[in-house]
């Protein structure tokens, strides 16, 4: 497998679980969509360093530098964090549209 799809499927694949389960949670009501932002923001670098690492041994046995493993793994760190950003600010929104409402409907009554 050449090395951009070995970054696309690791990044595909953390993606949906993230996403997935972010979106259950959300729905189920054990987490609102900005604590899931906040996760997957905090989980961004740790899975770039992770993948990072491992692609730095693959690229080392096969006679690399190791740039292209950093460029990898900084672009799955940037996608993850900002996908975590996405969530953060989709439910800070919400969170206001919910409040602005419960607001109104206890003025009316």
């Amino acid at each position: 497998m050449s090395g951009d799809g070995l970054t696309w499927s690791v990044l595909l694949s953390s993606l949906i679980v993230l996403n997935v389960s972010a979106i259950l949670l959300y729905r189920k009501g054990k987490m609102p969509l900005w604590g899931s932002g906040l996760i997957i923001g905090i989980l961004g670098p740790i899975i770039a360093l992770i993948t990072g690492s491992i692609f730095l041994k693959i690229d080392y046995s096969m006679g690399g530098d190791g740039f292209g493993a950093a460029y990898s793994a900084a672009f799955i760190g940037f996608v993850i964090v900002g996908n975590g950003i996405l969530y953060l600010v989709i439910g800070i929104v919400l969170g206001i549209k919910n409040f602005i409402k419960r607001r109104q409907v206890k003025q009316s009554r």
